[in-house]
């Protein structure tokens, strides 16, 4: 059976990392969408390293672009994005 494609948005939360570690396990393909935060918070940094080594997709975006923006161009790949 075809395992589903996860995408998780705010997989450094508190529910949000415990669902990546599950969907990762049970072998989804999983992308985690993120801002990248890493440089100013080091405990999130090593959280997203983490996902990575875990075989989850990484998909960062700057703090100064919207989550809500990136995400609207991703699943509907709009031109201007």
């Amino acid at each position: 059976m075809e395992k589903s494609r996860i995408l998780i948005i705010g997989g450094t939360g508190h529910i949000g990392k415990h669902i990546v570690t599950a969907s990762v396990r049970l072998g989804h393909p999983t992308v985690v969408l993120t801002r990248d935060s890493a440089p100013s918070d080091p405990a999130k940094a090593q959280l997203i390293k983490s996902f990575a080594d875990s075989g989850a997709a990484l998909i960062k975006v700057p703090v100064i672009i919207s989550i809500r923006y990136v995400l609207l161009c991703t699943i509907f790949s709009f031109p201007v994005c």
